[in-house]
């Protein structure tokens, strides 16, 4: 038994060691299971088989092949892993010393032993490894497949009198690709029971058929994704700036609560306003894009500039000196000075000639000892 098991290991290995170039752009054999109804199949074959019993060496071995047909219906639950359950049969053929056993048909062999001849069906379910897929990797365009299966079944004779047992069975299957639904099979198996068919000792079947297999639609797997690994040190570093971004999350919901709280200030118009307060627009950590909750006070500040159309504003941008480089400062700076003069402009009308714009980079803290109000554009004149 272990010297056929370790053969069948070298077969397989062999197998796939002549296309290891080819493969290595095969599918991994980690592939995700399939649905219930994916990888059915149903295959037939036509070949000869032979009875081993008490007196089979009595008869010559062409004597003794006998017609047999293979029928079986599958599914491979992963691409090295599939259950069938199948018919073996036929016919058998043996020699008896007495006239008077099963199935003696009459006539005799050159050496007075009687012919036997019976009907014989074997049916039983097999699990099958496709060692190709297994040791070499999936690769649905193989064109070789090294399959052993073993199973359990029961043995019954359509002759009378009719004759049941149990038996052990084991094979192999050579599968040869066609196309992508259809295989040619070329399968050889072995039977093995005890006292089945008149036997004082164990008896077994050996045959070697030739059939097709069919794939039922869907066919084929899907790979596995790959995950790549990602150090220790770099998901703390993504757990900090998450908690950091959270931080910040917060302060701005904060923010904005405060902002729609916020009464709105009342502006006595004149008929000439001599001085505007400066207006200072407060940003994001690296952004230059401006909060909804600034547009209030930035129309206000419009209004104002407007009704002063003699005079020339300027809109000066900063950032915060602790975060980023100086270059990045200063593009940042400027960003957010030309958005809000851009805003100014675009939404509430502010003449153009009115405002300039200026940037100073990034800046120690400017208000109330608070990095984040370094953050800004001011406008004053």
């Amino acid at each position: 038994m272990k010297k056929g098991l370790l053969f069948i290991l070298l077969a397989a290995a062999s197998v796939c060691l002549p296309a290891q170039e080819k493969e290595k752009v095969a599918k991994s054999y980690r592939v995700e299971t399939n649905l219930f109804g994916a990888n059915w199949f149903i295959s037939g074959g036509v070949g000869a088989q032979m009875y081993f019993g008490d007196n089979d060496s009595k008869a010559g071995f062409g004597k003794r092949l006998a017609p047999a047909l293979d029928i079986a219906v599958g599914k491979w639950f992963t691409p090295g892993l599939g259950l069938r359950v199948a018919y073996n049969g036929l016919q058998a053929k043996g020699a008896s010393p007495e006239a008077g056993d099963l199935y003696v048909k009459g006539g005799t062999y050159s050496n007075g032993y009687y012919k036997q001849k019976w009907n014989v069906a074997n049916f039983h379910g097999d699990v099958m490894l496709n060692l190709s897929n297994m040791f070499c990797g999936y690769n649905e365009e193989r064109v070789y497949s090294f399959i052993p299966y073993v199973g359990v079944g029961l043995v019954h004779s359509w002759t009378k009198p009719t004759e049941n047992n149990l038996g052990l069975n084991a094979g192999l299957i050579n599968r040869f690709r066609l196309s992508p639904a259809w295989d040619l099979n070329v399968e050889l198996r072995g039977l093995l029971m005890k006292n089945s068919f008149g036997g004082a000792g164990k008896e077994g079947m050996a045959g070697l058929t030739v059939g097709v297999t069919y794939k039922f639609k869907k066919r084929g797997w899907d790979a596995v994704p790959t995950v790549p690994m990602v150090p220790e040190s770099q998901l703390n570093d993504m757990r900090d700036r998450v908690n950091a971004l959270k931080g910040e999350n917060e302060s701005l919901k904060r923010d904005l609560v405060e902002a729609r709280n916020k009464k709105p200030e009342v502006i006595v118009k004149k008929e000439v306003v001599s001085a505007i307060p400066r207006l200072v627009v407060v940003f994001n950590i690296g952004k230059s894009n401006i909060a909804k909750r600034e547009y209030m006070n930035i129309e206000t500040m419009a209004k104002a500039i407007k009704e002063n159309s003699g005079k020339v504003y300027t809109v000066t941008g900063y950032a915060d000196k602790g975060t980023g480089s100086a270059e990045y400062n200063m593009k940042l700076s400027k960003k957010r000075a030309e958005a809000v003069r851009d805003l100014m402009v675009n939404e509430f009308g502010v003449p153009a000639s009115q405002l300039k714009v200026d940037y100073k980079g990034g800046v120690s803290n400017m208000f109330y000892d608070s990095a984040k109000l370094s953050r800004v554009a001011i406008v004053e004149e």
